[in-house]
């Protein structure tokens, strides 16, 4: 029996049709294609407003999502007993075989190779790519040397070795991918926790792309009154190739190369050559207007980037500039969200610096004014990260802020101008505001970082045996804080390359970050971290210590919280000297984010220190205990805590059995899991505590033995279940519901429970759905004459178990005919409900039918939707071809429908819903318009493989 587990999904449809998962770093003014300019771009909308999409996964399972957002899961030969978990947040969809949860929990397997989003947004799914790619981290050193295939039988592909995190690049035809699975993870994989040779396994995921004033506005100009303008200094630009005719460029770049297969260094999208510009752009093509911030600077250009850019392309390209081309400073104004463990770019760039000392200057996303959203590779210790300011030094609302995720440290470290930056324009590029024939202005941290990359260049002329460090603490020390900022908004604050070029006295380390300290606070032991100052100047220096900090409440700090051992410190010429600074969060004062500047100063002589210190909010340990139908800690199990009155939300997985304790603040919580056993013991436990209030240390059981069997049947005899579900939505604080489900092929094995005492407020809706047809005898329902679609919701509350007998005269009857010609040899039939009072599609089924059958719905509290796709078997796999779908209706007991389907004339339909999403519609000033190219005489919309068109307003 196939068992399926979801996750998450406020509506399959919703959550593919809603959000496109995180957005990495377009700029902020939303291209018309939602292209890499705009902030909100995120991953493409593939599979829905386009036609169906299939994606394989690493196991050799198949995902399909169609423009309607229902999703199909077909296991994989030899899988069909497989189950499956997946989960929706942040608008991403993920589907897991019960066999990669101990992979994933243990750290071995990227989530993302689970992520049908992102899958199909960048473009992995079956119709476009027949390879999967990855990256591997070899286990040992030797093999990354040798850059072997990290599998014996040799199915992983090398496609090129990536020495920076001792592993390479590979990839499998997808055709082989369930005898990769079978090799990686042996004969038991349900126990596996690691696998042999490989230390970690990664989706070879794409990445984001994320000026005349902005060169004054950082005194870039006093650097050129000395004579520094980046001659003899090589910085490296990996985006998306440069426009080499540009007469901005000419002379500048020296050398232009392509990491992506198939093709040129050309800049065909525009980000690379307007970042290129920023940094040592000649100003010809204005007379010196648009000129960059180091014009005798050389460039290297690394194209990894079209509109995406690809993670394996990122790593060879850091290593080519630092290792082969010894670049001093190199750019990346891309990046993607990042995560508390430290991920290959990260590690790349602390890796490369502390090898190379080439200095990394990273955008810090476009996820503002949102906290703890500065994205990878930015979030590495070693880089230099930026975010964006406008032509006052404000903080651009888009640029991304810390804390830093994981530790709380303070991110970014710099700010520079990045709000309608003008610069070259590629020939052949989309992206940006015409200016003139040559220029165009945009916006983003993108356009910040070569601010600060260009600034290095001109310290790196100043000082040429100068390495990251230098750098790095330089620039940062020299900057001016932006009053009303914190340090985890602007680090240090806007760069000043005319205060830069003359700084001496500089600090290690560059930031200081305390970290969390829990809550209570009266007992917290004083924190010391050691700063060093540095000295360059050929007098000694005694430097004035003042903190700058500000609270949570945006006053400054109390009393005492932070200090110094001595208000002065001393710093000899050409010397070091340490200064002991101390925070103690015991000090009355609010709960929450302390963050500043450590000042040392002595006349016009002045450097900065960011600093930050997270003082928790009143906070409890949550200890979730799960059970399985023995009583035992229960081995496999994905649960969610999920704040009901605060903005927290914490998926809880592990390798093994055993409590899991996670810190939430105070405040009410729904926990909700589901437990799953195997073997003798094969069923899925759907459990909820709906509501706990956490004031003090509190541990939840969520025992599966309090769990009771899902159960139905139907008046027809010869009817057996197709697909049953059980599922709770639970509402998240300032967010859409997430929705945690169980389902398989029959109703054995499928049990539920609501624990505790029911919730005090309407958050939480169950219900029950289940499809039967008549079985063909060969393992499935084809050609099945009737079908039914049946189910009932639980506004606030899920069903401990269900029972129910269905009689016909509950429910409602439909005739359906098929007609007219059909482009494939295969018809299928899905159907979804969504119940009253529970927010949200079920999942659906599909059932083959021929050219006539008959359906029966639930006609209490329910609408239902669907439609018929018709494919072409083609080498024993099915080829989509068309499709047509019904909108939303409610049907009455007793009551007969007929509706015929696929009648001619087919061509474009308007389809109206009641909605604002029928295929015109307004929602305040808004217009959407959606127009079917393919539909029926009798009013489906639909598509079509070979549609195209175009619709003008």
């Amino acid at each position: 029996m196939r068992r399926l587990t979801r996750i998450g999904a406020a509506a399959l449809a919703a959550a593919v049709v809603l959000g496109w998962g995180q957005p990495v770093w377009p700029a902020p003014n939303a291209a018309p294609d939602g292209g890499a300019t705009g902030r909100g771009g995120g991953v493409p909308p593939v599979g829905v407003g386009a036609q169906p999409a299939t994606v394989t996964l690493i196991t050799g399972d198949r995902i399909t999502v169609d423009r309607g957002g229902r999703v199909t899961i077909r296991p994989a030969k030899d899988r069909a007993g497989i189950r499956f978990r997946s989960h929706q947040i942040d608008g991403e969809l993920h589907v897991v075989p019960a066999d990669a949860v101990p992979l994933i929990a243990s750290g071995v397997l990227d989530r993302r190779l689970f992520n049908v989003t992102r899958l199909i947004g960048y473009g992995y799914h079956d119709a476009a790519r027949d390879r999967l790619p990855m990256i591997v981290a070899y286990a040992d050193r030797a093999t990354a040397r040798r850059a072997g295939s990290p599998l014996p039988g040799g199915e992983l592909r090398v496609d090129r070795p990536l020495p920076a995190i001792e592993g390479a690049a590979v990839s499998a035809d997808k055709a082989d991918l369930v005898d990769v699975w079978t090799t990686l993870t042996g004969a038991a994989p349900r126990a596996a926790g690691r696998v042999a040779g490989i230390e970690r396994i990664w989706l070879d995921g794409k990445r984001r792309l994320a000026v005349d004033r902005g060169v004054r506005q950082i005194g870039a100009p006093a650097a050129y009154q000395a004579g520094f303008t980046g001659a003899g200094v090589t910085v490296a630009v990996i985006d998306s190739g440069v426009d080499l005719t540009h007469p901005d460029l000419a002379g500048a770049v020296t050398e232009a190369v392509t990491f992506l297969p198939d093709t040129d260094p050309v800049d065909r999208f525009g980000h690379g050559t307007h970042v290129a510009s920023i940094i040592a752009g000649r100003g010809t093509a204005s007379d010196g207007k648009y000129r960059g911030v180091a014009p005798g600077a050389s460039l290297v250009s690394a194209k990894v980037c079209e509109r995406w850019c690809d993670d394996s392309a990122i790593l060879a390209a850091m290593h080519w500039a630092a290792v082969d081309k010894k670049a001093a400073v190199i750019n990346m104004s891309l990046g993607d969200r990042d995560g508390p463990e430290v991920d290959p770019f990260e590690e790349a760039v602390n890796t490369l610096t502390a090898q190379t000392g080439a200095l990394f200057v990273v955008s810090a996303g476009n996820e503002g004014p949102a906290g703890r959203t500065v994205g990878s590779p930015g979030s590495a210790d070693a880089a230099l990260t930026v975010g964006a300011v406008d032509r006052d030094g404000s903080l651009a609302p888009f640029s991304s802020r810390g804390a830093r995720v994981g530790d709380d440290a303070v991110k970014p470290d710099i700010t520079a101008p990045g709000v309608g930056i003008v610069a070259a324009r590629a020939a052949e590029g989309e992206m940006g505001v015409p200016v003139d024939k040559y220029h165009v202005a945009e916006s983003g941290t993108s356009m910040a970082a070569p601010h600060v990359a260009g600034a290095a260049a001109l310290l790196a002329q100043q000082h040429p045996g100068w390495q990251a460090t230098r750098l790095k603490a330089t620039l940062m020390g020299s900057a001016n804080p932006h009053p009303g900022d914190t340090a985890y908004q602007q680090g240090a604050g806007l760069v000043d390359v005319a205060r830069a070029i003359g700084q001496s006295v500089t600090a290690e380390p560059q930031s200081v970050s305390y970290g969390r300290t829990r809550w209570p606070h009266r007992d917290d032991d004083p924190i010391t971290r050691t700063v060093t100052f540095r000295n360059d100047g050929t007098e000694a220096l005694t430097l004035d210590l003042a903190w700058q900090i500000t609270g949570p409440d945006g006053k400054p700090a109390p009393a005492g919280m932070f200090r110094t051992a001595s208000p002065q410190v001393t710093v000899p010429a050409g010397g070091t000297a340490q200064v002991a600074a101390t925070v103690d969060t015991s000090v009355d004062g609010a709960d929450g984010y302390y963050s500043g500047h450590l000042v040392a100063s002595t006349g016009k002589l002045r450097t900065v220190v960011p600093v930050g210190v997270h003082r928790e909010v009143e906070s409890y340990d949550l200890t979730v205990q799960h059970l399985d139908s023995t009583g035992v800690a229960a081995d496999t199990y994905w649960s969610l805590v999920s704040g009901i009155d605060v903005p927290a939300i914490e998926p809880l997985d592990r390798i093994s059995g055993g409590p899991v304790t996670v810190r939430m603040p105070t405040g009410r919580y729904a926990v909700t899991g589901v437990v799953e056993e195997s073997g003798a013991r094969e069923r899925s436990s759907l459990l909820i505590r709906p509501e706990i209030t956490l004031t003090r240390d509190t541990t939840v059981t969520l025992d599966a033995r309090q769990a009771k069997p899902i159960t139905a049947s139907v008046p027809e005899r010869t009817a057996r279940p197709v697909l049953v579900q059980t599922g709770v939505l639970v509402d998240l604080f300032g967010s859409s519901p997430a929705i945690i489900d169980i389902g398989a092929t029959g109703f054995a094995g499928l049990y539920s429970a609501q624990l505790g005492d029911r919730a005090s407020h309407g958050h939480v809706a169950g219900y029950v759905a289940h499809q039967w047809a008549r079985p063909d005898g060969d393992g499935g329902f084809a050609g099945s004459p009737y079908i039914y679609h049946l189910g009932e919701g639980f506004p606030g509350r899920l069903p401990t178990g269900y029972r129910r007998d269905v009689r016909r005269s509950e429910l409602a009857t439909m005739r359906h005919e098929l007609r007219g010609e059909r482009l494939g040899d295969q018809v299928e039939r899905n159907m979804s409900a969504e119940f009253d009072g529970v927010y949200g599609w079920t999942l659906s089924a599909g059932v083959p039918v021929g050219d006539t059958w008959t359906e029966y719905y639930s006609t209490k509290a329910v609408a239902w939707s669907g439609g018929i796709t018709i494919g072409q078997s083609v080498d024993g796999d099915t080829e989509f071809r068309t499709s047509l779908y019904s909108p939303l209706r409610r049907y009455r007991a007793g009551r007969s429908y007929q509706e015929v389907w696929n009648t001619s004339p087919v061509g474009p339909t308007l389809i109206a819903t009641g909605s604002p999403f029928s295929s015109a519609g307004r929602i305040e000033d808004v217009i959407r318009v959606d127009i079917p190219l393919h539909g029926d005489a009798a009013g489906h919309g639909g598509w079509s493989a070979g549609d195209t068109g175009r619709t003008a307003l």
